[in-house]
This record gives structure tokens, C-alpha cells and sequence, in this order.
């Protein structure tokens, strides 16, 4: 009786359209029926104490802790008998879309766990839902009922958004196609997906805020489960609610942000750029708002204004700098007030902005910055120290003087040199003439004609010598013999050497009172001697009295020769020593020399460690002086006793 009914039971169960899976307390299939066997590919034995989760994906084996069958019993209630859509899964592993049912009977091992299946041939749209009609409601109220509802389903699947709507499971119960492509996959697959099985945290995060009657949202990047495509994607999550207000589900919007990533990216990398180029640009950058105050500064202009960078924000010039910040910011100011920009203003920091300390140079731009509706926002400030470059300018200008100059006493110096050499060569040549002629005759020869000729011969043997002694000097090859030598008989000897030379002139020598010894060449300290007496001799052509001086001062020999003659210009005297150097009131036509009497006179002096130097007044004659160490002093140099003479 028993066995006959196990068996009715079971031809009533085969004959049925839907599948049916029956299990244990352990959840182990204990029947299933044809429909089962036919819809999932396996043959009942097969089945037969099989776990019932093998008929589902892994994903879907457990949820909130519980296994599928456990957890749709617990939603029995809630659910009030309405089947949960699920993806069951064939023996080949092809997932379908179903619609599950549980029940269960008994209790403890006697329990039995009953699940229903309808397959879902076509997915099922929730906003194509069939419109209850109430009876006696006229027709026309159904069709305009349809035709909104076909409208809505018509904006919704052309919609350039992914959109999918969820129910408390929460299972996906609809979608667009735009949401299907962008996750990659068939609407007939992700109709049904539980969205709680889902690996990604904050997606589950957001369906729960939603579910809780909260908006959501969240951005990331979806990596499709069939093809590994990954694309990012923002999605809003907002709930769905029942009509007596209560939260039946959820919606979501996706957008596919792939192209925005990308901008942003590009626009990222942009800023970057400009803000690497902002920072580390070798001019000052910064930007004034509408009140001229800074909004932000770059750090060549913060070390500009001498103040940190993140001090500026905020803050006008007058504020940060004082005084020189208003006189600055009048540039600012009038681009504000004309629209106009402003380019290639320099400033001194001394003069323009009243700056203590060294002089630096500025070049200021200042433009306006605007909306693209032409409304002015601020002012772009571009502000450059350009010191270094003046002062390059300069150094150029000042070399290409010297340039100018040298260029100018080479000339001075090829023609003055070409005139003085010629002036001794034109009687030397004459006397020797007459002197030939006069030997062919046999007449006697005339003593001072000799003399003549010897006269310019030693002049044209001095020239050459001071141009050997320049080279010489030039090279570093000029050599001294030092010995111990009486300066007060070498200053009188020289005197007396040039008795021939004075013409209306006249010598006055103050010897002092002791005698004067120092440690020198004395043929090189005697052209120092001869040199100073030739000079006075030759700028005072108006004769007159030189004087010649020769005095002690703490171990310092001092001598000092004064002439009535034209004097030097004091804006040259610093230059007097210099070679080829030339005073510019002495004609070169009225005063032979090649100038470098007093540049080799110096040398001599400095390698004995004395000094020489001028005292002069133009129009009132000259004195220069010579200082050496005798030899009682301890020190070999000569100290700088006369800081305030031109010393050289």
C-alpha cells in the first residue's frame, strides 16, 4: 500500500512541468523528478545524494552565512510565497535563469527541504509588469495606461546610461541593453544575479544604502567576468519605493566614465606639467586677484619679495612689502583699470621701489587674466631679476671701452712711437752725411757734429730700450741685481749726468743730512731717477726750477722731484703709470716720449718694495714721489704709508 503510493506519488511528480528537487536535512537530493532531469542534463541516479548546491553556480552556494536553500527559507515570510530568480546550473555548466521556491516539512532529521523551479525562457522586464485591470474601467484608460508604460520602457532602454533595478533579495529583476554592454555581458545573465555575491565591498555598501532608503554612490573599475574587460564606471545607487512608502528595491544608474578617466587624466597630466613649469620657472610667476591680492605665488617670486610662498596668500603688496609694495603694485593696479596688460617695465630697486641695500634691476609684465566671457578676473604677474644680466651688460659696455681705449692707445702708440723713432733717425742720418762728404774732401771733422750724431744715437738707443724694457716687464723677465747702494750719491750723479740736458732749466737738490743707503739695482734705480728728471725737464717748457728732494722717515727713503710745469688732470692721474698712457693736455707733437717711462718706473720701484706716486694740479706743475726701504728697515716691503695718495 505504501510502496503503491510512493509510486503514484512519484508518476504525479514526473508528470509535472516544473522541476522538483526534494533533500534532507543535510541537504542532500533525495528526488527529483523528470522535468528536473530534463531542464539540468543529469539522469536521476546520477542526482540521487548529491549535495543540492551542485545545481547552482559556486557564487550562489551561500549568503549572509547561510547555503541557498537555508537562506530563501528564512525569506519565506518576507517573500509571502513569490518565487526568487536565480541562475541554476546545468551538469554541461551552462547557467539558466530560474525561478526558485522553497518549502520545507518536519523538523530535525525528519526535515525535508522541497525546491520548485520555473524556467524563465525570456527575460522577463519588471517595467513591462501587466497592468491589473479593475473591472468596469474603461478601455481607454487601459490603452493610455499601456502607452505610458510603453513610453517608459522606450526611454529607458534608449537611455545613453546603463540602468538595472534590484529588489530587497537584492536580485537584479530588469536592465537596459546599455547596462548589459557596459558590464559585457547578456541581459538573459545578470537578470536574477544576487548583487550581495558580488566580490567588490562597496558596490554591496551601496546596494544596503539604498536598500536603507539612502542614495549611493560608487566609482571604480568593473573587470567583466567572461571577458576580463575592465571599464570604469560610476554608478548611482537611490531606492525604489512601494506605494505605501516603503523601500521595495533599488535602482541603478551606471555611466562608463572611460572617456572622463581619460580627460581627466590628460588634464591632470597638463596641470601637472604647468605646475612643474609654475614652480620651477627661473622667473617670478604669480596671480592677483580682482583686490590685488595674491592667490598664489611661485617660489623665484617669493625669493624675489623675500618672503615664503604660503605667506603671500591672501595678502597685497603694500601688506607684505611696505612702502616699495605700493610702488609696485601701481603696475598691477593700472592693468586693472585699463584691461590692458603691461610688458618690459624695469625697476630699480634704489630708485623705483626704494629698497635699501645693493642696486638690483627688475623687468616686470603684468597682464590681465579673463574669463572666457571677457569678465576680469585678476592679474598674471611676471616678474624677472635681471642683476646678473645688467650687470653683464655693463661689464661688456665697460670692456668693450677698454677694447675701445686700448684700441685707441695702440694707434696713439704706433704713431707716436713711429714719430719719436723717426725724430732721432732724420739729424742722425744728416750728420752722417756730412760727416761722409766731408771725409771724400778730406776736410777736418767738426768735434761737435760728432757729438750731434751720438746725442741722437743714445736718444734712439733709450726709445728701443724702454720698448725691450716693456716687453720685459710684460713677459716678467726684467731683471734686478740688488746690492747695497747709497741712494744720496746715486740721486746726484744722476743730476749731474743730465747738467747738458736742462737747458734754461735749473736743478735745486736738498740733500739730507746723513747719507742714505737701500738694497737696489743702481743702474735700474738711476733710470727710475733719470726718468722722473727727464718728465719734469720735458712738461715744463717753460723752464723753471726743479727741485729734487731726498728725505728720511722711519727707515723709508723718500724722494721727491717738483716741476713748474703743465700738470696732470686729476681724473688721470690714476692712469699715469699705465703703459703707452699719454696725459691728454700734453701734445704728443710737443712732447716726444712713448709713454712708457713712468710704466716702467713703477715696475722698478714695486720689485725694490717701494711705491711711486703723483701729487699734481693741471696748469700748476707736478711732483712725484718714489718711497724705498732702506737698508736698516726690518721689513723687506714698504707699508702703505700714504693711503690717501694715488699709490702705485
Amino acid at each position: 500500500m505504501a510502496g503503491g503510493a510512493a509510486r503514484e506519488l512519484e508518476a504525479i511528480l514526473d508528470a509535472a512541468v516544473d522541476p522538483f528537487i526534494a533533500c534532507d536535512a543535510d541537504e542532500r537530493i533525495l528526488h527529483v523528478n523528470a522535468a528536473t532531469e530534463r531542464l539540468l542534463g543529469w539522469d536521476r541516479e546520477q542526482l540521487l545524494g548529491r549535495p543540492v548546491t551542485d545545481l547552482f553556480p559556486p557564487r550562489l552556494h551561500r549568503f549572509h552565512g547561510l547555503s541557498l536553500p537555508r537562506y530563501l527559507l528564512s525569506r519565506r515570510k518576507v517573500l509571502g510565497g513569490r518565487p526568487t530568480r536565480v541562475f541554476a546550473r546545468r551538469r554541461d555548466g551552462v547557467e539558466l535563469l530560474v525561478e526558485l521556491t522553497a518549502g520545507a516539512t518536519g523538523v530535525d532529521s525528519q526535515e525535508r527541504i522541497v525546491l520548485t523551479m520555473r524556467r524563465l525562457h525570456e527575460v522577463i522586464d519588471s517595467l513591462e509588469e501587466p497592468v491589473e485591470h479593475v473591472p468596469g474601467t474603461p478601455d481607454q484608460t487601459a490603452h493610455h495606461e499601456e502607452t505610458v508604460d510603453r513610453l517608459y520602457r522606450l526611454v529607458v532602454e534608449n537611455a545613453p546610461l546603463g540602468i538595472f533595478h534590484f529588489d530587497r533579495a537584492p536580485i537584479v529583476t530588469a536592465c537596459n541593453d546599455r547596462f548589459a554592454h557596459l558590464i559585457g555581458t547578456s541581459k538573459r545573465n545578470l537578470v536574477g544575479l544576487n548583487l550581495f555575491t558580488l566580490s567588490d565591498e562597496r558596490i554591496i555598501a551601496c546596494v544596503r544604502e539604498s536598500l536603507a532608503g539612502h542614495n549611493c554612490d560608487y566609482e571604480g573599475d568593473y573587470r567583466a567576468l567572461t571577458t576580463s574587460k575592465v571599464t570604469p564606471v560610476r554608478v548611482r545607487f537611490a531606492p525604489c519605493y512601494a506605494e505605501d512608502g516603503t523601500v521595495e528595491g533599488g535602482v541603478g544608474i551606471v555611466e562608463d566614465i572611460t572617456d572622463r578617466r581619460r580627460v581627466e587624466a590628460e588634464r591632470e597630466e597638463n596641470l601637472a606639467q604647468l605646475d612643474l613649469l609654475f614652480r620651477g620657472a627661473p622667473v617670478g610667476i604669480g596671480f592677483l586677484d580682482a583686490n590685488l591680492r595674491y592667490v598664489r605665488v611661485n617660489e623665484t617670486l617669493a625669493r624675489i619679495n623675500g618672503i615664503p610662498a604660503e605667506a603671500h596668500t591672501g595678502h597685497t603688496l603694500p601688506e607684505l612689502l611696505g612702502e616699495p609694495g605700493a610702488l609696485a603694485e601701481r603696475g598691477p593696479r593700472q592693468v586693472l583699470r585699463t584691461g590692458e596688460p603691461m610688458v618690459n617695465k624695469e625697476a630699480t630697486s634704489d630708485e623705483d621701489l626704494r629698497i635699501p641695500g645693493p642696486r638690483r634691476y627688475f623687468l616686470g609684465n603684468y597682464y590681465p587674466v579673463r574669463t572666457p566671457d571677457g569678465r576680469v578676473l585678476g592679474v598674471g604677474v611676471l616678474v624677472e631679476d635681471i642683476t646678473e644680466r645688467k650687470r653683464a651688460e655693463e661689464e661688456r659696455a665697460h670692456l668693450y671701452r677698454e677694447a675701445q681705449e686700448a684700441i685707441r692707445v695702440r694707434d696713439d702708440f704706433l704713431s707716436i712711437a713711429s714719430h719719436e723713432l723717426k725724430t732721432p733717425l732724420t739729424p742722425l742720418s744728416l750728420r752722417l752725411a756730412t760727416l761722409e762728404r766731408r771725409l771724400e774732401r778730406g776736410e777736418n771733422l767738426d768735434p761737435s757734429v760728432l757729438r750731434h750724431a751720438r746725442h741722437q744715437l743714445t736718444r734712439l738707443t733709450g726709445l728701443i730700450n724702454d720698448l725691450l724694457d716693456a716687453s720685459r716687464i710684460e713677459a716678467g723677465r726684467l731683471a734686478l741685481h740688488p746690492e747695497a747702494t747709497r741712494f744720496d750719491l746715486l740721486v746726484e750723479h744722476t743730476l749731474a749726468s743730465m747738467e747738458g740736458q736742462k737747458g734754461n732749466h735749473a736743478f735745486e737738490f736738498e740733500t739730507p743730512p746723513e747719507p742714505i743707503s737701500v738694497q737696489g739695482d743702481a743702474y735700474r734705480l738711476e733710470q727710475v731717477v733719470s726718468n722722473l728728471l727727464e718728465n719734469a725737464l720735458k712738461y715744463s717748457p717753460d723752464g723753471g726750477t726743479i727741485r729734487v728732494r731726498l728725505s728720511l722717515s722711519e727707515d723709508v727713503a723718500v724722494l721727491s722731484v717738483t716741476d713748474p710745469g703743465i700738470g696732470i688732470p686729476e681724473d688721470q692721474q690714476q692712469q699715469l703709470f699705465d703703459r703707452y698712457f699719454r696725459a691728454r693736455n700734453a701734445s704728443t707733437r710737443s712732447y716726444g716720449g712713448l709713454g712708457l717711462g713712468l710704466y716702467i718706473s713703477r715696475d722698478i720701484v714695486e720689485r725694490h718694495g717701494g711705491r711711486i706716486w703723483v701729487e699734481s694740479e693741471a696748469g700748476r706743475g707736478s711732483t712725484f714721489y718714489v718711497a724705498l726701504p732702506t737698508l736698516s728697515a726690518e721689513r723687506p716691503a714698504l707699508p702703505l704709508a700714504w693711503p690717501d695718495r694715488h699709490l702705485h
